[in-house]
């Protein structure tokens, strides 16, 4: 009977776990901590190139961040992680309190279910993940996070026009380790966290477990129900194993599971004209963000689990084969409101949907003196099936949609130095993408399908080149094309698309969006190690942008390639270890951008304009943070160390037609600090942790919802302020 590698993963995580029930604790322990700070600044080791190298020394715009490193900023997730990130909007989905809403460099995707990819692309182990519910991983067992900014054209699984965010999980250890950690917070939060890894059997194989609790109270009002609404309520948990056998083969195989029972996420309505249809007089620009009249019901059950095989075979001292196997299935079923149309009705959006992925990548990686190159073919398959269901969708219409997706690429790209400091980089990657889609409307057109398939071609080269000036100095530039694939909308048969009377509508195609980037920067070391500065320029030449617009003539909105647009920018991030004890960061990012050609959208009353003068949804102008660690040489026992940081970003839209300041995010400013011990042999560490000390309360996000008689938006604000303390332990 052949071995059922998921069924394998789940039943050794079930009983690790069972055997670890009695600890009530996980934290992130980096063998940094039990080390004597050197007056250094962390060499951050990368391998977004598919080689093994620093953040330094890899020519493209990347953020790299360490277990350490993230911990100290309290960062437990991609979310927050986006805070320290210049060019990144992150925020959740719109009623979908799991999902990721990102965009990097003015371009992104927020539409959650089967229908639409993500442009950037997010990566677990090297696994590529389709979906974007679920995309708020904690960080509960990370070794590296690393950003790569602009367009991974030739490297990376899915191609992905915006930008690529790889989370790399801890190897097992053949050393016994354990660690956890505890935290208490306002809103009730209770936090616990616990990560154990050791050797199997023998010195050739490794195991580890983590697992993730994360609850925490709402912090809206809602007078329709008994508790405060937007709780949060996630549990996880990941398995690996290594094995080792020979000095020339690594295959390391993890499964992961996340299950999410939060609230799905519920904002607070204004009405945008005057008195008429207000359901209730709070519902008013100026209100009570954290307030809400929304009443119905609401559910968010979120089941998602993966495996990742990664294989490397050394073939010589320069040459290696590496294998990565990746398996992924969601299930998910939410039910969320809207508007609130009169006392007893509201619009809202409710559907159960699964999906499942394979994904097979195999890569050579050659890297000699004055060479190094990877060449690779990768392949994709995809299932999604999504239901409408009650309570927003009458039983009689639980209409049905079906996406099958298969992908294939080959790639190459390589680096030849010319002379022992410069060198000159090409790639190219052909991709294919076949989109399958099927439609059923039960009420319009009974049992029969409505089904449409495409197929979508690309080819996107890469060119570059660095040198390095000094041996802490290195200038580079590039040019990359960068391509994300169409799709289909799913359109109701009885919807008016502008055509003759009596047009049958369905699916509706859009083809893929497309950009051309160029990208220079300069990387920068101090001879003392102590300084580091890192600049990169960028424009972003966008093809046919995925945008929503209008059936001419008619409100009923799809997704189509409705305009070129230009991005410009530059991204900054300094840091600066003044001795032993103080260290100082900050990033920047300062863009502009604008659409190249006229394309339609509506207003909140549904007039149909040319918005061709506003500006990108999502992108955001200016956004800087700063931030300190300073560890004070004091007479205690252990070491103090505090840390503080300001976070900025100026107003941005969250719409297309970027109508009324109401529906744009605001300028803000938020300022976190901490404060901990650590213990003298490193094994415990308390912290006082707090985030938005000022309480700062604004529209984070916004769902403009267009009517003639009575439009509406439903905002939803950023976190309020939030404390805990935390307990670590590390042996």
């Amino acid at each position: 009977m052949p071995i059922n590698p998921r069924l394998l993963a789940v039943r050794f995580a079930s009983a690790c776990l069972v055997a670890l029930a009695p600890v009530a604790a996980f934290a992130q322990a980096d063998d940094a901590n039990a080390k004597a700070k050197s007056g250094e600044l962390e060499e951050v080791t990368v391998t977004a190139q598919r080689f093994t190298g620093t953040l330094q020394t890899t020519p493209i715009a990347i953020s790299a961040f360490t277990a350490e490193a993230l911990e100290q900023k309290q960062l437990t997730n991609v979310l927050e992680a986006a805070s320290q990130i210049p060019g990144v909007m992150m925020t959740a989905v719109t009623g979908a309190s799991s999902g990721a809403r990102i965009f990097m460099r003015g371009i992104g995707q927020e539409n959650t279910a089967i229908l639409f990819d993500p442009a950037v692309g997010v990566y677990v182990d090297n696994v590529y993940q389709p979906r974007i519910n679920g995309q708020f991983f904690d960080f509960f067992d990370i070794e590296r996070l690393e950003v790569l900014r602009g367009p991974q054209g030739t490297l990376y699984g899915r191609n992905s026009d915006g930008g690529a965010i790889k989370i790399i999980s801890r190897k097992p250890s053949y050393q016994w380790t354990t660690s956890g950690d505890i935290a208490y917070g306002n809103y009730s939060q209770n936090d616990a966290r616990v990560y154990v890894s050791g050797p199997l059997v023998s010195d050739k194989l490794a195991f580890s477990v983590s697992g993730v609790s994360r609850k925490r109270d709402g912090w809206t009002n809602n007078p329709n129900y008994d508790r405060a609404i937007n709780n949060k309520n996630q549990t996880g948990y990941r398995v690996k194993l290594l094995f080792t056998p020979n000095d020339a083969f690594e295959a390391e195989l993890g499964y992961q599971y996340l299950r999410d029972r939060s609230d799905a996420g519920q904002g607070s309505q204004i009405q945008l004209l005057g008195g008429l249809g207000v359901v209730n007089p709070k519902a008013v620009p100026g209100r009570n963000l954290f307030e809400s009249e929304l009443s119905g019901p609401q559910f968010n059950q979120g089941n998602i689990e993966g495996i990742a095989l990664n294989m490397n075979y050394k073939l010589g001292p320069n040459l290696n084969l590496s294998s990565t196997t990746g398996w992924g299935l969601q299930r998910v079923a939410l039910a969320t409101n809207f508007v609130q149309t009169t006392t007893a009705t509201s619009i809202g959006s409710s559907y159960r949907f699964t999906d499942s992925f394979v994904s097979e990548e195999v890569n050579l990686t050659a890297n000699y003196e004055r060479f190094k190159g990877v060449a690779g073919l990768y392949y994709f398959t995809e299932t999604g099936h999504q239901r409408d269901v009650a309570p927003y969708t009458s039983v009689a219409a639980q209409n049905m949609r079906t996406r099958d997706t298969d992908a294939n690429a080959v790639f190459a790209e390589g680096t030849f130095y010319v002379t022992p400091t410069v060198g000159l980089t090409a790639g190219i990657r052909y991709t294919e993408e076949k989109a399958d889609f099927t439609q059923f409307y039960f009420n319009q057109v009974g049992r029969t399908p409505q089904n449409a398939k495409k197929t979508f071609k690309a080819t996107t080269p890469k060119f570059g080149v660095n040198w390095q000036v000094m041996p802490n100095t290195m200038l580079y530039a590039t040019y990359t094309k960068g391509f994300k694939s169409g799709g289909f909308n799913a359109v109701n048969p009885t919807t008016n698309i502008g055509g003759p009377p009596g047009t049958v509508a369905g699916p509706t195609s859009y083809d893929p969006e497309k950009v051309a980037s160029y990208e220079a920067g300069v990387k920068f070391t101090s001879d003392d190690r102590r300084v580091r500065v890192n600049v990169a320029v960028f424009q972003a030449d966008y093809d046919g942008v995925q945008l929503p617009v209008f059936f001419p003539g008619t409100s009923n909105s799809f997704t189509s390639n409705a305009a070129g647009a230009k991005v410009r920018g530059i991204e900054i991030e300094p840091t600066w270890r003044i001795n032993d004890s103080f260290q100082i960061y900050a990033m920047g990012s300062f863009e502009s951008n604008k659409y190249t050609s006229p394309f339609q959208c509506s207003l909140y009353n549904t007039q149909i304009v040319n918005c061709q003068s506003a500006k990108l949804k999502g992108a955001i102008p200016t956004k800087t943070s700063a931030g300190f660690e300073y560890s004070p040489t004091l007479h205690v026992k252990g070491g103090i160390t505090f840390n503080g940081s300001w976070d900025h970003h100026s107003a941005y839209f969250n719409n297309v037609s970027n109508t009324l300041p109401i529906v744009q995010a605001p300028k803000a400013d938020l300022f976190n600090a901490s404060v901990r011990w650590d213990s003298d042999d490193g094994h415990w560490r308390v912290a006082l942790e707090g985030k938005n000390l000022a309480d700062k309360a604004y529209a984070l996000e916004t769902l403009q919802l267009a009517s003639a008689i009575q439009p509406s938006l439903t905002v939803y604000p950023n976190d309020p302020r939030t404390y805990d303390v935390r307990i670590r332990f590390n042996f």
